[in-house]
């Protein structure tokens, strides 16, 4: 049975739609946008990047395939409500951007890069 990507990366993953231009002073130097917007693992529901935790803190136990899927859901959503964009609202090309951002954050909070929002 194939899976799903999660619904909040539909435009994400929509290469008609064009990116629009991203603040790059906001983002660490040393972190490649290609790793938070394109490493996602298709073979698990939500397709949930490969880069989101799979253990908890301190490798702790294992997250479960549709447990990591609600937990990476979540943290898209508590940054899109810090970005004032949740729900998510805009055209296409806006909404893009807002995950493109949400998930650049989530990435440099899972990297220790910055604060968690």
């Amino acid at each position: 049975m194939p899976r799903k990507p999660n619904p909040l990366l539909t435009e994400l993953l929509d290469k008609n739609i064009d990116m629009p231009e991203i603040n790059w002073e906001t983002v660490p130097p040393d972190v490649n946008p290609a790793d938070a917007w394109d490493m996602y693992d298709e073979t698990v529901e939500g397709w949930v990047p490969v880069w989101f935790p799979t253990f908890g803190p301190g490798g702790g136990r294992s997250y479960g395939e549709f447990e990591r899927a609600h937990m990476f859901n979540e943290s898209l959503e508590r940054i899109l409500k810090t970005m004032k964009r949740w729900p998510l609202w805009g055209s296409p090309s806006q909404k893009k951007y807002a995950v493109a951002v949400a998930l650049l954050q989530l990435y440099c909070e899972t990297r220790g890069r910055c604060p968690k929002v």
